[in-house]
């Protein structure tokens, strides 16, 4: 119930701080939601995850269907890319695959703008954009993600020896 009360509390202040920082891009809080779980799903569930947590953050928002979708599930495929790589799951360590999650989906979407857009993107608004995106993600990571981790200690739901 704690755990599903998280996800509810991150979809409604997605959209609260979408209002608030209406001129800055909020920090993309469905791709903490998906990051929570990424030291108990596999990568190929994670990359499945993230498209649907994606799919409904087009269905909530607004833009072309599909663009977060595949947006997150780029995320979560770089993100278990650099899960793999690093061998503790400290702070340093899950800051950068936040960051690195932030990067993936953001040079899926920029690919996505560019062929939705026709090649006139201009690019150097996008990369302004990825990053302010990028350090308020990580910001809200810092705060959201030692919850996360703590609610998913708490429950017998998607552990490793049951999947």
């Amino acid at each position: 119930m704690r755990l599903a009360l998280f996800y509810l509390v991150l979809v409604v202040a997605q959209g609260f701080l979408g209002a608030l920082m209406a001129p800055l891009p909020p920090p993309d809080l469905f791709l903490i939601g998906v990051l929570t779980l990424l030291y108990r799903l596999p990568a190929w569930q994670l990359v499945l995850l993230g498209y649907g947590a994606g799919l409904v953050q087009d269905l909530v928002g607004h833009g072309a269907l599909g663009v977060h979708a595949l947006g997150l599930a780029g995320a979560a495929l770089v993100a278990s890319t650099v899960r793999l790589q690093l061998s503790q799951e400290g702070f340093l360590e899950r800051s950068l695959a936040v960051l690195a999650a932030a990067a993936g989906k953001w040079a899926v979407v920029a690919l996505l703008l560019a062929w939705l857009a026709e090649g006139s993107v201009t690019w150097i608004s996008v990369g302004a954009v990825a990053a302010l995106d990028a350090a308020f993600t990580v910001a809200a990571a810092v705060l959201l993600l030692p919850w996360g981790f703590a609610l998913l200690a708490r429950t017998k739901a998607l552990r490793k020896e049951l999947l």
